[in-house]
């Protein structure tokens, strides 16, 4: 019977982003908490993104290679914040191992990362990394 190693993935990603991230450098969450969009104030939120996975098993076995995009999102003047929170993300992920109970993790890659400019509001900026790992059940 297969388990659920894309839940496992997002468990195991958001613990280590949350442990990595302190609360006072950025809001990690799945939800980020409404704003009005009159709000100009700085603003720092790292959330999961699409997850993608990709069967890498022989027949009859469970195997999968687990794409994660993290999504940064920061609200203020100096795109240069984005940037350093992007790389806080990928310092906390990139060949780290995610623990969860009943699957083995291998340790996470790095696939690459893109920073836009300002949108329409000309103060929120959004990044997104790219990481992937391989998982199995225990």
């Amino acid at each position: 019977m297969a388990i659920d190693l894309l839940s496992a993935a997002s468990d195991g990603f958001f613990a280590l982003l949350d442990a990595a991230i302190d609360a006072s450098t950025a809001e990690v969450t799945t939800n980020p908490e409404p704003r009005d969009p009159a709000d100009q104030s700085d603003r720092r939120v790292v959330m999961l993104g699409e997850i993608e996975s990709e069967n890498v098993a022989g027949k009859g076995e469970q195997a999968e290679r687990i794409t994660v995009e993290v999504i940064v999102i920061y609200r203020g003047n100096q795109r240069s914040q984005l940037q350093a929170l992007m790389h806080l993300v990928r310092d906390g992920l990139e060949d780290a191992v995610p623990a969860i109970a009943g699957v083995i993790f291998q340790s996470i890659d790095y696939l690459g990362a893109a920073s836009g400019p300002p949108s329409t509001d000309g103060v929120t900026h959004a990044g997104l990394i790219t990481f992937a790992v391989e998982a199995e059940p225990a």
